[in-house]
């Protein structure tokens, strides 16, 4: 929709807990993060969570683009800026957050970084929109800067989709499987690859 598109504008640190109350939302039945930290809607685990990894991860080495009122968020990360620099068992708000399932966080977290793609690109960490905005174009108005940027600059985007869905509307934007992961005991994932478009 057009008139999603032209709200998108990037987010600050101080908007951290609006972002993440909308991210839990959106996320509050997604299978990875409900086998990381099993929640209901917007439960405050879960927000704490991504305020964490937003405040610790994703605004120092990235970008957060949002609507102005906050319906959804991507959560991007430019090349080279995606490894985390700390291990999640030696952060001691992850350590918290995930209890008990930090093992399990931290297990998910080397996989993803065995099988990530090595080349130069921009990693899309999150995408997600609040519940009741869900299927109106947004994913894809916030997801647009990070494409547009990816094809000026001549460089892949890339990102793990965790339900189908969710891969279905990345394939329409031009992303492409790199084959289907498991966890170990636990949720599937699909690694995706955007190759740049070339105007």
């Amino acid at each position: 929709m057009a008139s999603a598109a032209s709200t998108v504008r990037e987010a600050e640190v101080g908007e951290l807990a609006q972002l993440s109350a909308t991210l839990a939302d959106a996320f509050a039945t997604d299978p990875i993060l409900q086998w990381l930290a099993p929640s209901r809607r917007s439960d405050r685990r879960l927000r704490r969570l991504l305020a964490i990894e937003l405040e610790s991860y994703v605004f120092p080495g990235g970008r957060v683009l949002t609507t102005d009122d906050v319906r959804g968020a991507n959560l991007e990360l430019p090349p080279g800026r995606w490894q985390m620099t700390v291990p999640l068992s030696a952060a001691i708000g992850f350590a918290r957050a995930f209890g008990p399932r930090l093992p399990r966080a931290s297990r998910l977290q080397r996989l993803f970084e065995v099988v990530h793609l090595q080349e130069s690109h921009y990693y899309i960490r999150y995408l997600g929109v609040a519940t009741r905005f869900q299927g109106q174009g947004l994913g894809t108005a916030l997801l647009r800067p990070t494409l547009d940027r990816c094809d000026r600059e001549g460089v892949a985007a890339y990102l793990e989709a965790s339900t189908e869905r969710s891969a279905a509307l990345y394939e329409r934007l031009g992303f492409a499987h790199l084959g289907e992961l498991r966890v170990p005991n636990g949720p599937r994932f699909w690694p995706m690859r955007r190759p740049p478009v070339e105007a």
